[in-house]
C-alpha cells in the first residue's frame, strides 16, 4: 500500500500536468493569432462545455437508475431551456428550472 504522501504527490503531479495541457495552448497561441474561423469556433467552446456538464448531470448516470426519479430534473431542464431560449441571461432560467425540479420532487 502506498503512503499518503506518495498518493498526494501523484495527485498533485497529475493536476499539474492537466493544468499545463489546458493552459499551454492559450499561453502559446493567443486568440488574436488564430484564423477567424478558429476564433468563431472558440466562441462556442464555453457553452458547449456547460451543455456537456448539464447533460451529464441531467442524465444522472448510475445514481438515478430509475426513470421516474429523473422526471422532475428533466422537466426542470425543459422549463429552463424554454426560458433561456426566449430571454437572455442565466439567472432566471436556472432559478425557474430549479424551482420546477424541486417542486415536482417534493410531490
Amino acid at each position: 500500500m502506498s503512503s499518503p504522501v506518495a498518493i498526494v504527490a501523484v495527485l498533485l503531479a497529475a493536476g499539474a500536468v492537466s493544468w499545463i495541457f489546458r493552459v499551454a495552448p492559450i499561453a502559446l497561441l493567443p486568440a488574436a493569432r488564430l484564423p477567424a474561423s478558429a476564433r468563431r469556433l472558440l466562441d462556442h467552446a464555453a457553452p458547449a462545455a456547460i451543455a456537456a456538464m448539464v447533460g451529464a448531470g441531467i442524465a444522472g448516470g448510475a445514481a438515478l437508475s430509475e426513470l421516474g426519479l429523473r422526471v422532475p430534473v428533466l422537466l426542470g431542464a425543459v422549463v429552463a431551456a424554454m426560458i433561456a431560449w426566449r430571454r437572455r441571461g442565466l439567472v432566471l432560467p436556472v432559478v425557474a428550472g430549479l424551482a420546477v425540479a424541486v417542486a415536482l420532487a417534493a410531490l
